[in-house]
C-alpha cells in the first residue's frame, strides 16, 4: 500500500504528458518562416493596393475639381444672350475638359509607372 502511495505521489509530482494532447503537425506551421513565393505575392499585392488607393484619391480630387469647373460653365452658359456667346462658352468648356482629362491620364500613368519601376528595382 505504501508502495502504491509513493508511486501516486511521484506521478503527481512529475509533469504529465498525454498521448491525446499530442497532435501531428500538418500543413503550414505558423511559427515557421513564410514561404518565399507567398511573401513575394504579399509584397506585390501590398504595392498594388497602395497604388490603387493613390490613384483613387487622385481621381477623386480630379473629379471634384472638374465638377466645380463644369458647374461654373453651366452658370456662365445660362448667362449667355446670343447663340455665339453660348457656342464660345461651350467650345472653351470642351477644350478645357479635354486638356484636363489628358493631364489626368498622364498623372494616373505616372503613378502606375512609378509603382512598377519601384517593384522592378527591388528584384
Amino acid at each position: 500500500m505504501a508502495q502504491k502511495r509513493a508511486q501516486a505521489e511521484q506521478a503527481a509530482a512529475s509533469p504529465r504528458t498525454s498521448r491525446t494532447t499530442k497532435k501531428a503537425s500538418v500543413g503550414f506551421d505558423p511559427a515557421a518562416a513564410m514561404p518565399l513565393p507567398f511573401a513575394d505575392g504579399m509584397r506585390y499585392g501590398t504595392e498594388a493596393m497602395k497604388h490603387w488607393f493613390e490613384t483613387g484619391q487622385d481621381m477623386a480630387r480630379f473629379y471634384n475639381t472638374r465638377l466645380i469647373k463644369d458647374f461654373s460653365y453651366l452658370s456662365e452658359f445660362g448667362a449667355c444672350r446670343t447663340p455665339a456667346q453660348g457656342a464660345e462658352v461651350w467650345l472653351r468648356a470642351a477644350s478645357e475638359a479635354a486638356h484636363d482629362y489628358a493631364d489626368q491620364l498622364d498623372r494616373v500613368m505616372k503613378i502606375a509607372m512609378n509603382g512598377s519601376h519601384k517593384e522592378a528595382s527591388k528584384e
